[in-house]
């Protein structure tokens, strides 16, 4: 730009100057990344590569896991049918809370590489976020199952539960697939001590909305706001699934109507049924929920990639636009844009005169 004011904008070496000059600001703005496909098969190595970097944090997980089953169970001991919501509250919270709180790092310690890779500019590779995010979240499927596993591996022989072992696994599999996804949330949008404080909070959110207490009925009577909360609890369908699945291995002693027996809540699967509005053959069904709730919580995760940490890739970030049409409001002409360099990347910022 020196060069073209000391020739003039006129000159014809000014002017090839000039347009050079702005060729090379246009192609700095844009970088060519391969296909979406080819993308995917790029991160599926290097999101392996980052889940078994650091092997004693995965024997540390599983350890807690072990631990965490091993004390559930000591507590319930060839637990009765009439503590069954009980210790499926108890299972819910230890194991949606230790998958929710390992799954930070799953993006929390790749974050300063991410962003620079999903940058479109010079400084970065313009990748795409969606690849990266699929590959991630399909080579963390493994983890979860065996994480999963080694809760249920030390809890199942004591507790000593009516049904089968893939009873439990597979609602519990769901489970984690919903924790770990709504811990992808917090942990792309926010910064590490605040995404974890976000993943603890909607533990809590969702250990209240369970219906155990309150009950499902109680819930509704809260009205259509709570509604949202109690379907995206994954603690209240676990809880149903559990309860179903331990109701299936009963036999028709147990399916009397509950004036038949002295203690009903304690013995009579049908009083359990009515007094917290389960469904007896919902098992199914909650573990669709399930999984669907974690797809959901990780499609919201993928668009807080995008959307929320635009900044850090050198981008325009969404709350900006406010900043832009107060701007345009106020006839504002004088508008710069500047890229800062701070310790996470660059951040892009408008100066407004």
């Amino acid at each position: 730009l020196f060069l073209c004011h000391i020739l003039g904008e006129k000159s014809v070496l000014g002017l090839k100057l000039c347009e050079h000059f702005f060729t090379l600001a246009a192609a700095s703005r844009s970088v060519e990344a391969p296909g979406a496909r080819d993308q995917f098969l790029l991160h599926v190595p290097r999101a392996v590569l980052a889940l078994t970097r650091a092997p004693s944090e995965f024997v540390f997980e599983v350890s807690v896991q072990l631990t965490a089953g091993a004390f559930l169970g000591a507590l319930y001991p060839h637990f009765e049918f009439g503590d069954s919501q009980q210790v499926a509250f108890i299972l819910q919270l230890s194991l949606g809370g230790t998958i929710a709180l390992s799954s930070a790092r799953t993006f929390g310690t790749t974050r300063q590489a991410l962003w620079r890779e999903l940058a479109p500019n010079l400084g970065g590779m313009g990748l795409g976020a969606t690849p990266m995010f699929a590959a991630t979240c399909l080579v963390e499927l493994p983890r979860l199952a065996l994480l999963t596993l080694a809760f249920l591996s030390t809890w199942f022989p004591t507790a000593s539960p009516r049904c089968a072992f893939a009873r439990y696994f597979a609602p519990c599999f769901g489970a984690a697939l919903a924790a770990s996804g709504a811990a992808h949330v917090a942990n792309v949008a926010q910064e590490p001590k605040s995404a974890q404080l976000s993943s603890v909070s909607f533990l809590v959110v969702a250990a209240m909305f369970s219906g155990v207490a309150p009950r499902l009925g109680e819930l509704r009577k809260l009205g259509p706001a709570a509604r949202p909360v109690v379907w995206g609890s994954y603690a209240r369908w676990l809880v149903e699934a559990l309860y179903a699945a331990e109701i299936s291995a009963l036999s028709t002693a147990w399916r009397m109507p509950p004036a038949f027996y002295n203690r009903p809540r304690a013995e009579s699967a049908l009083m359990g049924l009515l007094l917290y509005d389960y469904v007896a053959k919902s098992a199914a069904l909650n573990c669709a929920v399930l999984v669907l709730l974690g797809v959901l919580f990780r499609l919201v995760a993928l668009l807080a990639l995008k959307c929320a940490n635009r900044d850090r890739m050198g981008l325009r970030s969404p709350h900006h636009a406010l900043l832009d049409a107060y701007a345009f409001w106020r006839n504002a002409d004088d508008v710069e844009e500047v890229a800062v360099p701070d310790n996470d990347g660059v951040r892009v910022v408008r100066v407004y005169d």
